[in-house]
């Protein structure tokens, strides 16, 4: 199975970290062994207990030679199930069943080399633990700095519907849902994608994949419906599928119709079969900062936006107003983040906010009942300073970036 980067970072790690762990261990990295690596650790989720709190924040850092040194102590003492006791423990497994792994692994200093090497070793290991403990603590400090800006999500038992979940951000909402413990509903616009995702997936993985081409009215809860899933079962739902027509006029009708029913009707339509009950549940809309303000030559992108944040306004005004303030609806408006919409190159390759933060922030946003949401808030700041500057200052600056 081969994988486009590790499914779920808590656990796995990517090549350039197995290589870490392989120079650590003293043996030689190998390719098919670290499929099968990625493989097994894509499963861990499900099969394991999941770190909290510190443990969870000891799991979000990159895998250095220090690091890991560090981490290779701290689990042996203190964090026997830590993702990275897993790591280590299944690597050197791997090792141990290859044939010039196991000769590496089993390589040993004799006679009195081997006694210069013990006595290095207990003399190593106690300034170690030394560098490990203190390292510990400082982490420790930043871990409860950061305390009162962080939110632990803990989505065991949440049904969760995302949109668009074969790539894109879709993709990351849904294997950040699933490594919290949450049950997800995704949906992808062909048959070929369904199946491309299956097959990365682990079988253990709670994930439900349905085809819903949300360019037609009414697909999405017309599959949904097929396929005996009533809106009360859902908990969360996040429609964050889109389509951008660039380097298409605004007045290309064929176009601005596909854009406007994707990105617009489509949640309209939704929402009309999600709203019913009097269960308490949420919906996400994620449109765009780019709602504030016009582009060209994009098909009706932004305007798609702006109408859909508007209307998920009135939606809640309406909600309100008829006693449904069971039905939370948060709007988010991402800003430059990396997408198949955003281009790497330049500037902007250094000013993207990874697609995972933005995907962790929505899914703790909706969790803790916001509102609204705008990552990256400076970049939010930066396109409100640019609309109040005026439409000329706005025309000469996305012809420009254009």
């Amino acid at each position: 199975m081969m994988m486009q980067g590790p499914l779920f970072p808590t656990w796995q790690i990517d090549e350039d970290e197995y290589r870490t762990v392989c120079a650590y261990l003293g043996i030689s990295p190998k390719a098919h062994l670290y499929e099968k690596l990625s493989a097994y650790l894509a499963s861990a989720p499900f099969r394991f207990k999941r770190p909290r709190g510190f443990a969870l924040f000891l799991a979000g850092v990159r895998l250095t030679r220090f690091r890991l040194a560090r981490m290779d102590q701290a689990t042996r003492l203190f964090f026997p199930e830590h993702p990275v006791r897993h790591v280590l423990n299944c690597v050197i497994g791997l090792h141990e069943c290859d044939g010039e792994g196991y000769r590496e692994l089993a390589s040993a200093p004799a006679g009195w080399r081997a006694a210069l090497a013990i006595a290095g070793w207990l003399t190593g290991y106690g300034f170690a633990l030394m560098v490990t403990l203190a390292w510990l603590g400082w982490n420790f400090l930043a871990y409860v700095a950061g305390t009162p800006f962080r939110r632990e999500q803990n989505l065991a038992g949440k049904r969760i519907l995302i949109t668009g979940v074969n790539r894109g951000l879709g993709r990351d909402l849904m294997l950040h849902a699933l490594e919290q413990g949450a049950e997800v509903i995704g949906t992808v616009r062909s048959q070929e994608a369904l199946d491309n995702l299956a097959a990365e997936l682990p079988r253990e993985a709670p994930a439900w994949l349905l085809v819903a081409d949300i360019s037609q009215p009414g697909a999405l809860p017309r599959v949904l419906t097929e396929n005996r899933t009533q809106a009360e079962a859902i908990d969360l739902a996040i429609l964050c599928a889109g389509v951008k027509h660039g380097g298409t006029s605004v007045l290309a009708m064929p176009a601005l119709r596909e854009t406007f029913e994707v990105n617009y009707f489509s949640t309209v339509d939704f929402a009309n079969w999600f709203c019913a009950g009097n269960s308490r549940k949420s919906l996400v809309l994620v449109s765009s900062i780019g709602r504030w303000h016009g582009m060209h030559l994009t098909g009706g992108y932004n305007a798609s936006k702006a109408a859909l944040s508007i209307w998920g306004e009135s939606l809640e005004m309406e909600l309100r107003a008829v006693g449904k303030q069971h039905i939370d609806i948060m709007i988010v408006e991402p800003g430059i983040f990396e997408s198949g919409m955003m281009k790497r190159s330049g500037v902007a390759k250094l000013l993207l906010t990874s697609r995972r933060d933005v995907a962790k922030q929505i899914l703790s946003g909706a969790m803790a009942g916001k509102k609204s949401l705008r990552p990256p808030f400076w970049f939010a700041v930066l396109t409100w300073a640019v609309c109040l500057g005026g439409r000329n200052l706005r025309y000469r600056l996305f012809a420009r970036i254009k």
